[in-house]
């Protein structure tokens, strides 16, 4: 299996500093970027299998990047995690899960397991994302041979028709 790829999104460098050093440490690839604007680019160019995010950033928050990603076709199934020390309140959590479709939020600073295992879930949930997605396009592929099959099949039945038609009329 490949190596993956997390993108840590935030404005501070010691919290990336942190972040960098237990996700590389067990054995993830990690990508920075700085606010929620590099953080969008960011997310549509290397496909992360998870980001984790600050919420208040400058240019563009995290809550506002999350609701830009899970409308993007390219970045929707991808599973965040939103992170605050400065909100710690269940609004701004409800608001992260609910109103942005974050899979996952905590507060920091958090524990080094705790962090560890919400990106294992978010790696697991990233893979039923995939697997899914390929089991949809499978069936459309599948859907759309047997929808052809059929307009062939009709065709035939057409072509039948119109001959005993003219066999008929010969008699």
């Amino acid at each position: 299996m490949s190596i993956r790829k997390i993108l840590v999104v935030d404005d501070s460098q010691t919290q990336k500093n942190i972040y960098r050093e237990i996700l590389t440490g067990a054995g993830y690839k990690v990508d920075i970027a700085n606010n929620g604007v590099e953080g969008l680019e960011a997310a549509r160019t290397i496909q992360p299998d998870v980001i984790i995010t600050d919420i208040s950033m400058p240019l563009m928050d995290g809550i506002e990047m999350v609701k830009i990603l899970k409308k993007d076709e390219r970045t929707k199934y991808i599973p965040i995690i939103c992170a605050s020390a400065t909100f710690q309140d269940i609004g701004t959590k409800m608001k992260a899960l609910l109103d942005a479709g974050a899979e996952e939020y905590f507060y920091m600073p958090q524990d080094r397991l705790e962090l560890l295992a919400k990106v294992s879930v978010m790696l697991r949930i990233r893979t039923i994302y995939n697997d899914l997605l390929e089991k949809n396009r499978q069936l459309k592929q599948f859907n759309d041979a047997s929808v052809g099959r059929e307009l062939k099949m009709i065709e035939l039945k057409d072509k039948i028709t119109e001959l005993e038609k003219k066999l008929a009329s010969r008699k």
